[in-house]
């Protein structure tokens, strides 16, 4: 029964004294018939996608065929999310052909271009960009940025440039969460974007940890010095990220940077970069984490705990240094950390109380 019968059988009803008040509104499914048809919607994409793999292959060996094809699953999903209910069979039937629709995109780009050019990657980047504006799905626009991201980031690496994708798009993460005007304004946008960009931070953070396996793909000309301490310039620029987020958080609840609360803030922002500094990407993690808790997100608050959890753990049990030397510095770490905790509560007693109140 659609809206406008609804809308009439309660207004029958209504009439006949036999209910009160406004028209119900339609129960959610329980999760788990969710669950069942967002399983039977992949199922399906995928027999149709395995159907014109098999009977299409020339698609995969010819960039204009795969674009062709791209297109045509792309501007599918964009149909199916645009005309289709609100069913989750649809959606996940939609997300599902939009997923594929990239991966043709991809194959299209890097048959025409050779992958170890940064062109190709920057190209990548473009399209998944235009697919986040367009396609009107949270989980998708969340596909596309992380895709986005990965391929900015090894566009950048193929070019030489090691080391400063992280802090460009440490700066996109912090512009879209502090923007909160503009989260209300158009949610259904930069709200997946965000969570993107949240977890393209972490994924590009921690691709330096993976080893050579997977820098390969990374080509070594550029410049010397950014070949060599690429990951120390790029925590450096994260930190300066960090530090002008703090300064933003301290403006919105009127603490002047200035006196004496806004400084010994500012101080301990400056001290926790520098005792993360040591464990690439800790610190942004910890930018991820502070703009959770400032924006009062806890999908984004618990995304940097997990992050902090996972980059500390990787950094004490890497074998660089001493497990002694490594268990000193958190230790110390975590000291600094009570103590400036304490010592805050101690020298603003009154801001404390009021938080408390």
């Amino acid at each position: 029964m659609n809206t406008a019968a609804c809308r009439a059988l309660w207004d029958r009803l209504l009439a006949a004294g036999l209910v009160a008040g406004d028209v119900p509104t339609r129960a959610a499914s329980p999760w788990f018939i969710r669950v069942m048809l967002g399983i039977a919607g992949w199922i399906g994409a995928l027999f149709i996608l395995g159907f014109i793999g098999a009977g299409f292959a020339m698609v995969m060996r010819s960039a204009g065929a795969a674009a062709v094809a791209a297109l045509i699953c792309c501007g599918g999903a964009y149909v199916i999310f645009r005309l289709a209910s609100k069913g989750d069979f649809a959606s996940q039937f939609g997300l599902a052909t939009g997923l594929a629709g990239q991966v043709l995109f991809g194959v299209a780009i890097f048959q025409q271009f050779d992958s170890r050019e940064s062109l190709a990657y920057f190209l990548f980047f473009c399209v998944e960009a235009v697919l986040t504006w367009l396609m009107p799905n949270f989980l998708h626009r969340i596909f596309t940025t992380v895709a986005a991201v990965v391929a900015l980031s090894l566009g950048f690496a193929q070019a030489g440039l090691h080391g400063l994708a992280l802090p460009l798009i440490v700066a996109g993460c912090a512009l879209v969460w502090r923007g909160e005007l503009r989260l209300a304004a158009r949610a259904d946008l930069w709200r997946p974007v965000g969570y993107g960009l949240a977890l393209g931070v972490l994924q590009t953070a921690a691709t330096p940890m993976l080893g050579g396996e997977v820098l390969f793909l990374f080509r070594r000309g550029g410049a010397g010095w950014l070949q060599k301490y690429g990951p120390e310039v790029g925590t450096l620029l994260v930190a300066v990220v960090f530090l002008a987020v703090t300064v933003q958080i301290l403006r919105e609840l009127e603490i002047d940077t200035s006196s004496r609360e806004g400084l010994a803030i500012l101080c301990c922002a400056v001290l926790v970069m520098g005792v993360s500094f040591p464990a690439h990407g800790l610190a942004a993690a910890l930018l991820i984490l502070i703009l959770g808790f400032a924006g009062g997100n806890r999908v984004l608050f618990g995304l940097g705990l997990l992050a902090v959890a996972s980059f500390l753990s990787h950094y004490y049990y890497q074998m660089r240094e001493t497990l002694l030397f490594k268990s000193l510095i958190l230790g110390a770490t975590g000291a600094f950390l009570l103590g400036a905790r304490w010592g805050m509560g101690r020298l603003f007693p009154a801001r404390e109380a009021r938080r408390h109140a």
